[in-house]
Formats: structure tokens, sequence, C-alpha cells
């Protein structure tokens, strides 16, 4: 065995100037004991996104320009003692190393044991090189790192379980270890104390492999004795040698922090903090809120749960470097290069330590990979915290102008200081989401070179006491855990209080404990004594009439659904704490009466907080109907959200009842309407009988016509029976003949089967879809011109109502439709929805279909309106020499509602809706046949979808092929198509139904085939 492979496997070299060395010289030659290469790519990796997804919001161009004007240097790898050369600290701090490749590589996620000891989940698979080859083989590790002589640096690193593929998480439980391997939960036994798995046995799943930005980790041990996770709807608990899973509530993205009362926080990649101002599982008690709340958008902050607490300012970071190797490009860097906002935040970190300064306690800090930096952040109190950055512009808490510096996980030590996880790799982004603008960086600065580092820093306060021997709360006895209880430090007293737990063996000592303790240690020993099953309603009072509002809010939470408790509960429904009166109400919820019922509306009375409706909304499934009627003067709000939980329970007797109080009062009609407003079925809700109020309101001219418009959107989500007439006028359908009325009804059903999905069946329209039909000039006006429309399509800029609109609509003249079917669909529209145009025969339809029986183009409004100079964008293309004719993406016009000309890419994408089109004009002196060469990438997902190619009279389609990616761009042979001489139109589109994008398309080339 060489001195690498022994200091791999179980390091003991003393001191840290010969790691120092031995690393400078590894650098030196660019590789630190590497992995042998296996090729194995995970089954679970989603499809690579292609580069064109992000047109529109990366902003590569702007990039690009930027590069030129600013000086990048370069990035090579560095020692640990050139690493930290590089940092820049606040003033009053240093950066001590504490751990570094070999004996530690990529890590990404670390805890410490009872015993001080550091264990690290290490991420060797991760972006390998840019096609990220070997993430699916089994070369990473968790290894345990030791500073046996305590001089800070970690001589002595173990392998306690190698052969893992990308783990990401792991949790001390009782006899063993918890490792999470996506999908796998693994429990793994050390029998014989050399901190070495001897037994791996699969306990639970968490998970998915394949995509390592998006999948579950955490297993953070929490004040409520259950282990939480990000990116998971669930939480786990282990009892008895049997781990739990229970549902909760899935937030954030990388990582798991708590603060002293509990409260889960988290993060996302560009969001550095996240969090709950109550506890997540309170939304799942009352599943109709729980879908309202699933339905919502992704800033849940009236909700109270994965609410964004770094808004503004708190979210700007300030590099002391240029970082131009950010996806989005130019979106994200100023002009002088430097990354604007946070973009690749992992492991936020609550510091509840005691080495820092007392201003530092409760801020929390936030390692920036993109940017290289550690944030810092300070919260507000309150029920409902925000943060603001704690140092001024221009300044960090900890930066770094190295750029493999990629710091991935923070947490506070035993002894206080601020530990990070450095995997100090140069390609950050995941293969899934790479870009050509950052493959052309990480080739010209080599950032693929070297795998397989890794660094694991201290950050201490330099005129601050520090303790270099950790404590060892195994050794100690359980009476000495409970007095580690009020420790100043949170590590000391979470790490006492799962100790305990597991134990099980002082219940007598924590219940006298409680009794004289206070603060932080009286918390942790109630939620002590409710792990292990023991908590009684002596120590329940005592936490009911304590001083310190914290402890009451805990007693409040922990004596929930406690009968004997309910009235000294009540009682605190004045209390001076916010907190204390927002976890009361969540806590009367649980008993379901209706005294509980009249103290939540008491509660209501006396707050004016609004996230006391939400909390009382968690406690009323079921009653959210007699609530909603009982309530009479809440908040709009509350009563809004009330009526939306009615709608979700799905019960309609109770949803009929609802709609039955629409003229109660002007305020209950507007909560209503909002409610019907906001909810999502997955399909119409059927109602045993006729909504005649809402219909009533739908056709009140007197009305606001906002309240009009909902209450015709709220009429297309609902059936009943006799529905199919909902939208038309009963006294002008009186005034037409039989006849029309039976086509007026057929054309209802077709236009619901058609036409609906866009233009939505209360003829509104869909924004940045499909015009509205109500009140349309193009539906009321020619019934030829309307019927050129749905025949042969439309696509280009078109005036309705006064609002230009760019779209494109298919035609349907060979789609099977009869002329009846036609002009029932005409017919319907130009009665529906308050319009009085009359119904089109089918003969009508018959002689515009015979007129243009030769016309394959779709029309466009100028057309239409036989205006020519409306119709003259675009760029004419002629023949080239050899008579072929070059249509690039670049020469082309598009239409619809996404698609567009990607000047970075020199593509037309993203091609994702059969709306969109491109069109070209060209010119040829003579009618002919020409090939069509179409220059497009596309994906195995994109392959088998098909395009059209249409001229004036003529139109090719073809398939699209497997170029290998949407990196590789081939010419596709996609037939033959006939031009007519003179100027025209050529028009590519989707056809038929899209398997994600149709492909990313260069251009066009036509070559003629033969004379005319």
């Amino acid at each position: 065995m060489n001195a690498l492979t022994h200091f791999c496997s179980n390091s003991s070299l003393r001191g840290s100037r010969a790691t120092y060395l031995l690393a400078g010289l590894l650098a030196l030659v660019g590789s630190v004991v590497p992995v042998a290469a296996q090729g194995i790519v995970p089954d679970g990796r989603p499809r690579v996104r292609p580069p064109s997804a992000l047109s529109g919001w990366a902003d590569w161009e702007e990039g690009e320009k930027l590069l030129e004007r600013i000086d990048i240097p370069e990035a090579p790898i560095l020692s640990p003692e050139q690493a930290k050369a590089s940092f820049t600290l606040a003033p009053g701090y240093r950066i001590e190393l504490v751990a570094h490749e070999p004996a530690v590589q990529k890590p990404i996620f670390f805890e410490f044991d009872p015993e001080g000891r550091m264990w690290v989940v290490e991420y060797q698979g991760y972006m390998r090189d840019l096609a990220g080859t070997d993430e699916g083989a089994p070369i990473c590790r968790v290894v345990v790192l030791e500073d046996k002589d305590h001089d800070g640096y970690a001589e002595t690193s173990t392998v306690f379980q190698d052969g893992l593929v990308m783990p990401r998480s792991l949790t001390f439980v009782k006899g063993g270890v918890l490792i999470q391997e996506p999908p796998h939960i693994w429990f793994c036994e050390d029998l014989d104390g050399d901190l070495k798995a001897d037994r791996k046995t699969k306990v639970g799943e968490m998970g998915f492999p394949g995509n390592p930005q998006h999948t579950a980790n955490g297993l953070r041990y929490g004040l409520d004795n259950w282990l939480h996770c990000a990116d998971s709807p669930s939480r786990y608990r282990w009892r008895d040698g049997v781990l739990e899973e229970a549902p909760t509530v899935k937030r954030g993205q990388f990582g798991v922090t708590f603060d002293d009362k509990g409260r889960f926080f988290t993060c996302y990649q560009d969001q550095p903090l996240y969090g709950d101002y109550l506890p997540a599982e309170y939304l799942l008690r009352n599943p109709h809120f729980q879908t309202l709340y699933d339905n919502a958008a992704k800033d849940k902050s009236r909700f109270g749960v994965n609410a964004d607490l770094a808004p503004g300012d708190a979210n700007l970071v300030y590099p002391n470097r240029v970082t131009p190797a950010i996806t989005l490009g130019a979106l994200e860097l100023r002009d002088d290069g430097r990354l604007e906002t946070y973009t690749i935040v992992a492991g936020t970190c609550y510091y509840d330590g005691t080495q820092f300064p007392d201003d530092a306690y409760g801020n929390f800090f936030v390692p920036e990979s993109g940017g290289h930096l550690l944030g810092r952040l300070v919260m507000e109190n309150g029920i409902k915290p925000t943060v603001s950055r704690y140092y001024p512009a221009e300044q960090e808490f900890l930066q770094s102008t190295d750029e493999r510096f990629r710091p991935v996980n923070a947490r506070v030590g035993p002894d206080g200081a601020l530990y990070i996880a450095d995997m100090y790799h140069g390609i950050i982004e995941h293969v899934i989401f790479m870009v050509p603008w950052l493959e052309k960086q990480i080739n010209e600065r080599k950032l693929a070179e070297g795998d397989d580092f890794g660094r694991m820093w201290r950050i201490v306060a330099e005129d601050r006491p520090l303790s270099r021997v950790p404590p060892n709360l195994n050794a100690m006895t359980s009476p000495e855990l409970v007095a580690m209880l009020g420790h100043a430090n949170g590590w000391q007293r979470l790490t006492a209080q799962r100790l305990l737990v597991e134990r099980a063996d002082a219940t007598a000592e924590l219940r006298a404990y409680v009794q004289r303790a206070h603060g932080l240690g009286k918390v942790h020993a109630l939620w002590s004594l409710d792990g292990m099953g023991a908590l009684d309603n002596a120590s329940r009072r005592s936490a009911l009439r304590d001083a310190d509002p914290v402890v009451r809010e805990m007693g409040v939470r922990l004596s929930e659904g406690v009968a004997a408790l309910f009235a000294e509960v009540a009682d605190l429904v004045a209390d001076t704490s916010p907190a204390v009166r927002l976890q009361l109400m969540l806590s009367l919820g649980s008993y379901g009466t209706p005294a509980a019922r009249a103290a939540m509306q008491r509660l209501l009375e006396i707050d004016a907080e609004p996230l006391l409706g939400t909390a009382a909304l968690t406690g009323l499934g079921g009653q959210e109907l007699e609530t909603f009627l009982e309530w009479q003067d809440q908040k709009p709000g509350l009563s809004a959200m009330l009526a939306l939980c009615v709608l979700y329970e799905g019960d309609e007797t109770r949803v009929d009842q609802l709609l039955g109080h629409l003229d109660d009062s002007d305020a209950r009609r507007e909560a209503i309407l909002n409610a019907l407003t906001w909810v999502q079925w997955e399909a119409p809700f059927r109602l045993p009988v006729r909504p005649t109020a809402l219909l009533s309101l739908s056709r009140d001219e007197t009305l606001p016509e906002g309240q009009r418009n909902r209450a015709l959107e709220a009429l297309q989500k609902l059936e009943w029976p006799g529905a199919e007439r909902r939208f038309l006028d009963e006294d002008q359908l009186a005034a037409i003949t039989d006849e029309q009325r039976e086509l007026i009804r057929h054309g209802e059903e077709k236009f619901n089967q058609i036409c609906a999905a866009c233009h939505q069946g209360h003829g509104r329209g869909l924004e940045g879809v499909a015009p509205p039909l109500a009140g349309s000039e193009w539906v009321t006006g020619s019934e030829e011109r309307a019927a050129r429309i749905v025949l042969n399509g439309l696509y280009g800029e078109i005036e309705v109502a006064g609002t230009t609109w760019n779209l494109a609509m298919p035609g349907f003249a060979n789609g099977g439709f009869s002329d009846e079917d036609f002009a029932g669909i005409l017919s319907y529209i130009r009665q529906a929805w308050g319009n009085r145009a009359p119904p089109v025969d089918p003969a009508t339809i018959a002689s515009v279909r015979a007129a243009s029986v030769d016309r394959v183009m779709p029309w466009r409004a100028g057309e239409l309106l036989e205006n020519d100079e409306a119709e003259t964008a675009g760029v004419l293309i002629e023949p080239a020499t050899d008579g072929s004719l070059l249509l690039p993406a670049s020469k082309s016009t598009v239409f619809g509602r996404k698609l567009a000309y990607r000047e970075a890419l020199d593509v037309l994408a993203p091609w994702r809706f059969v709306e969109d089109v491109a069109e070209w004009k060209v010119s040829v002196a003579n009618a002919g046949s020409y090939r069509v060469l179409v220059t497009l990438a596309a994906d195995q997902v994109s392959a088998g979808n098909q395009f059209a190619v249409v001229a004036s009279h003529d139109t090719l389609i073809g398939t699209v092929p497997d170029t290998g990616s949407y990196t590789t761009f081939a010419e596709h042979d996609a037939g033959v198509l006939k031009l007519t001489a003179g100027e025209s139109r050529i028009v590519m589109q989707p056809h038929g139904k899209l398997r994600r994008e149709l492909a990313d398309v260069r251009g066009l080339k036509l070559v003629p085939v033969d004379a005319p």
C-alpha cells in the first residue's frame, strides 16, 4: 500500500505542514488519487434540457459582449494554502483548514456525531466531465474526520461506507447511521467500533437518482424529534429500529436548518432563504386547505409555509471577482461581470453558537457557489420574519478569488464555530442544464480538470475563546445530558435531546428539570419528554404558565387536543405574544368542538393578523361552509379561502348551498366569485341543479363587467343537468328557426371539442394563446371571412377588440369536419356570450370551401381585410446562382406563443406549441419542385415529431430525426415541395401533437429538382 492509498483509507499523517505539501504536489500533477472511470450514467437521469429552453430568459448575447470587455483570470487548481490566501473575511474573523483532499473529496453534506467527529458525505460522481459520466458509478463515500491531537486539523480520515452512488444526506440514530443514497435509505451499523460500517440494511426510500439538483435531501433532526428534508413530501422518524415515514409539505431544494423554536428554513438555488411561519404539518390536517396551498404560486407567504424571507436587496451578492460562468449569462451579471443575485445557493445555516459575537446569534450564513462567497443575513423578530443583508454593498462575510471554491453546506460545530463544506470543483452546473455558453468557458479555463478535490473549513471569531477539545456526549450520563439541554450552544442542546429520547431512561429527571428550568433548556426538556412519550400534564401546565413566551408557545403546541387542558389553553386567547396567539389558533383547531371554534372566532376579533386566518383554516376541515356562514364579519381574504375550501371539499350539495348565497351581500358575492375564479378542478364540477344565482350574475348588465366576466368564467368550470345552453340567450334563440337552434346546439358541442381549449368556454379567450370571441368583430362581422379562418387558419398580427395579438390558428378544412360542423360552430359563437349576429348557413361554408379548394396556406389578417400593405414585413429571399433558396432562421418572421429567433444559438426556438409558425418570403421566376433540406437539432424525445412546410398550393409533411442531442445539428431531407412563380410565402409549423419541443431549427434550404 503506498502512502497516498493509506492516507485515503485511514489517514493518520500528523500536522498540517506535511499535508499541505502533499496537496501542493498533487495539485501540480493535476489529480488526487484518481477514481477509476467506469462510464456509468444513472438510469433515472432526466432528459438533458435543450439550451434553447432558456431562450428569452437567459441573456447570452449580452454576456458575450461582456466577456469581450472584462478580464477573466485563469482558474488553476490551488493547494489548500493557496486557496486559503484567496479568501477575504469580514473583520474580526479568520478561516482555518480542517481537512482536504485526499482525506475528503467533493464534500456536500456533513454532521457532527455526539463525540464531535465530523461525518462527511462525498459526491465523487458529480460532473467528472461535461457529459456527467460516472454519475451512476459506485464511487462515493461517507468518511469520518477526527482531530485526535486537538490542534484544529483533522489528521485522521476513516472511510465509514464506500461504494455509494451519489449519496445526499446522513443522520445519526440509535444503533447506527442512516445514509441516504437516492432512492434508498440505508441503516448502517458499526459492530466493532472501528468507524467502518459492517452491516448495511435498507430501511426506506427517499429521493430519486439521476437529477442531483432536484432530489430530496436533509434528514436533519428537528426540535420535534422528526427528521426533516428539503425537496421531499415526507419526514421521517427512527423508532424501535424502524424508520417511520409521514407526509409533509414538499418545500426547499438544498438543505434544511432550524431556529431555536424549531422553525423550518431552507433555500432554493436562486433564493437564499425560505421558511415556515408555522409548522407545515398543520396544513395536512385539512385536505381542502392543502389543495388550496398546493395550487398556489411559489410564494406561499400568505399560507405561512415555504415563504420567501429574503426579497429585494436581501438577494443581492457582491463577489470580489468576475463570475462569468453563470448559466443565465448577463441576466444575472452586473456590467463588471460579477454575479448580482444569489444563483447557486445550498446549505444555508442558522447560527446558534456562542463562539461568534452576540450579534451573530440568529443570523443566517448562506453558501453561494456561483459567487464563491458566503453571505450573511439578519432575521427580524416576529411571527412573519424577513431578513436583510448584514453587510453593506461590496462586502460579504467570506469572499474568494478562486473560481473553484464551491461552498455547498454550512454547520455550527460543537465549538460554536462555523464549518464550511467546499466541494472544490470547476464544474458546478449539472449536465441536464448545461448550455454552450458554459461549455465554452469550462473548456477555455480548463474547469473540467481536477476531480476528487475537496476541503473542509472552519471560520472563527478571532477575539473569542475556542475549545479545540470536542465534548463527548455519548460518554455522559442521562442526568448530565439533562443539564446539557440548557447549554448556550445549539448543537449541545439538540444532541442531548436526541440522546435522551433514544435512551428513554430519564423521565423523572426531565420532569423535575421542567419545573425548575427556563428558556430554551425548558423547551428542549418538554420536547424530550414528548419524544419519549412521557410528557405529562404537570409539565404542560408549567409551560402554559411560564413567563417566557417561547415556552408558552411550546406549551400550547404540546397541549393541543388534551381535553383536560382546553380551558387553560383557551385562556391564552389574549396572550401578549403574537407567536403564542398564532400557535393557539393552530392548536384550537385540533379540538373540533363548537367551544374551540368560538375561541377561534374570538381570537380573530382580537388580533387582526391575517396569518391567524390561515392558521384557523388548517383546523376547520369539513366545517368551512358552516364557518363561512357563522363568521359574518371576517376579512375578505379569509372568507374567500373558506369558500374555496368548500369547493375543494367536492360535495355537490354543499357547493350548491354555497352558490345559493351569492345574493346575500356584496361581500359574500365577492368572496364566492373569487373562490370560483381561483379553484382549479381537473374537470368541470357536477352540480345537482341549475346554478340560478350564478347564471343571473353572468347576464346582469347592471353589475360591474369584472363580476360578470368572473361569473362567465365560473360557469365554464361547472356542469349540471341541462347545462348545454349556459352561454346563450334564450330570448335570442326564441327568435330563430328550429333548424337554426339545432345547428347552434350541434355547433356548441363541436366548439367545446375543438375550440374551447384555446378560446375558452366563456369566450373571453386565454392570454397569450387565443383572443376573445365575445364581442369580437371578427366573429360578428363577415360570415365569409370567418369561414375562411376556420377552413384555412390564420397567423400573424391581428387586432381584436382593440388589442393586437400575434398568433397562429390552424385551419380545419382537411380535419374531417362537414359544412354543417363549421356552420354550427360559427352560428354558436355568433350567438353566445352576448354576441348578436345571425347564424351561418351551411351553404355559405360550402361556397367558401369551393372558392379556396386549392389553398393550403393559412390567411394573414391583411389578406382577409384586403389590405396587402399590412403584410409587407419580412426579407424577400431570391434564388442563389445555383437556383437554391436559402432560408436561414435569422431571416424568418415568427408568429405564435413562444417561438422566436435566438441570436445566441442561431436557431428558431423553443418550438413547443403547435400554434407557433415561422414564415419566409421568397420569389422565384418559374414554378417548380424543390427538395427541402432542414438543418435542425433534436434528441430522442423530440424524434418522431412531425412538421409541415407549406407553400401557396402545396404542403410537405416531414418527420424530425434524432440528431443525437440539441447541440448536434444535421441537415435532414424532408421531401419535395412545389412552389408557384412570383412572390410567395413559405411557412413551417408543427404538424400534429408535439412531444416536448419540435426541434431547434437553424434554417431551410430548397434545392430545385426539375424544371417547371
